[in-house]
């Protein structure tokens, strides 16, 4: 065997860190019990509910071992690696060692966390208190090092999950270790197993040690305060994280999302490959296209999603709306075949039925038709599909598709003179939108045959512009104006 000190490092994965870890305590060794190198899902759901864990549960972990695995967004039911499966539960320790949310480990027999569920809902807000507010304000290398210590921490009885032999690990034992670990050059075991199929487990584990790193992520948008952004290129995994009173519009598709420790943000992002992980956050209101998604210990949010798999929400959430996806832009289709996330009716209707996992009681509600909205993007930077094409598709998610692929209709340019209407929301919640447009084409209608005299024009005038001026503040929609205002001002 002959070390290398250079092209050695193993650089930890850390959108496992980031996006695969849940609120599971599973003792890997109750898959011991299991006697073959494989297992299947069914395997695994009947030995979870002997400690019980529910289905939902059981087809979450499963589900998302093989996303880690494979980095696929679909994922087939097959049967897996037993010593890997036991290394994913085993990471999931990290949800109670230490992560860069600090509400992840909520006990809920704690008595003050029990005094604050009996308050009136939204009296408290875990990101406004004092330690919420010292955490928020510590640098993304703390995340890292967390993960990096834990990894170091538990490599050793990681090893003993992948191999029964007390004193040795065999070069493919050592790459299920993959799951955690990559080498942008070589197999892992290439880096450590020179000519040799077995080496000592001691010299391997301190081998690891010693070269663990952790890269921080190449995308981030951090510290952002009062500001609006446009970025039509961003890296593969993109990290939102702590802003505060802004609009970030994502106009691409990205691998991975993660929005934490943001409040007040109103966040668009075009699509999402694998999953979307929103953590800790407070009053966001997000618009996301993704293939996964989570939500955790965020409260008085709205998230308009649209995606192949229910949307799974655990920790400390409440006053979560969940809504169909509202947005319109010339790329919306074209996005979602980038992010492989199919078109079609089961997609669009996902956003209705969440999956609750762990032992969380989670406040959700669906967003009433009535206060459905389309998602207002900056003119300039996004056009749309024209409201015809889809009056004319009747509102079908699946015409629509065939329609703009065929005959290669995309759009002209945005104005506001013209409908803008939702794509990809059930056609009840378009619908709602349409009716509004006319509704109030009617009443411009009204007012213009009324012929009123200049006089009666102004207190018309005066009359609307008040009401509007107080519905504005009284909804908090006035932010929106006032944002997209400063975003015209900066470009001028």
């Amino acid at each position: 065997m002959t070390l290398q000190s250079d092209n050695r490092a193993l650089n930890v994965k850390q959108t496992i860190f980031e996006h695969f870890i849940f609120p599971f305590k599973l003792n890997p060794q109750i898959l011991n019990q299991i006697n073959s190198s494989f297992i299947s899902f069914e395997q695994f759901r009947d030995i979870a509910q002997k400690y019980s864990v529910s289905n939902i549960d059981a087809d979450v972990i499963f589900t998302f071992f093989q996303l880690a695995l494979e980095n696929q967004p679909t994922v087939e039911r097959k049967i897996v690696d037993l010593k890997q499966l036991s290394l994913f539960l085993s990471l999931q320790n990290f949800n109670h060692a230490g992560r860069h949310s600090i509400f992840e480990n909520i006990n809920i027999n704690d008595v003050k966390y029990q005094e604050r569920q009996r308050q009136p809902m939204n009296s408290y807000s875990p990101l406004n208190s004092p330690r919420a507010k010292t955490m928020r304000a510590q640098s993304q290398q703390n995340d890292i090092q967390q993960v990096i210590q834990f990894v170091k921490s538990n490599v050793k009885d990681w090893m003993s999950l992948l191999t029964n032999n007390q004193e040795a690990i065999t070069s493919q034992e050592f790459n299920l270790l993959s799951l955690i670990l990559f080498n942008e050059q070589k197999s892992i075991s290439q880096l450590i197993f020179d000519r040799t199929n077995k080496l000592g487990k001691e010299i391997v584990s301190e081998w690891t040690i010693k070269n663990i790193q952790c890269q921080e992520y190449a995308s981030t948008i951090s510290g952002f305060t009062k500001s609006v952004t446009i970025k039509n290129n961003v890296g593969e995994d993109l990290k939102i994280t702590q802003c505060d009173d802004s609009m970030i519009y994502i106009d691409c598709s990205v691998n991975t999302l993660s929005i934490s420790q943001c409040t007040n943000c109103q966040i668009f992002v075009g699509s999402v490959r694998m999953i979307t992980s929103i953590t800790s956050c407070e009053k966001i209101t997000v618009c996301v296209a993704s293939n996964y998604l989570k939500i955790s210990n965020t409260i008085d949010s709205t998230i308009h999603y649209y995606g192949s798999y229910s949307p799974i929400l655990y920790g400390d959430c409440r006053s979560i709306i969940l809504a169909p996806n509202n947005s319109n832009t010339e790329k919306t289709l074209q996005r979602l075949r980038e992010a492989s996330i199919p078109i079609n009716k089961q997609c669009r209707d996902k956003y209705q039925k969440p999956l609750i996992i762990g032992q969380s009681k989670i406040d959700w509600s669906l967003l009433p038709i009535e206060e459905f909205s389309k998602f207002i993007l900056p003119e300039s930077h996004f056009g749309c599909i024209d409201s015809p094409l889809i009056l004319e598709c009747n509102f079908d998610i699946d015409r629509m598709n065939k329609e703009i692929t065929e005959k290669k209709i995309l759009t002209q340019q945005m104005n506001y003179e013209k409908i803008v209407l939702p794509l990809l929301a059930p056609p009840e919640y378009i619908k709602a939108v349409y009716d509004r447009y006319q509704l109030f084409a009617g009443i411009q209608a009204q007012i213009k045959q009324s012929n009123l005299k200049e006089e009666n024009q102004k207190l018309l005038q005066n009359a609307i512009q008040g009401n509007f001026r107080e519905w504005l503040v009284s909804t908090g929609t006035i932010k929106g104006i006032s944002d997209l205002v400063k975003l015209i001002d900066q470009e001028q």
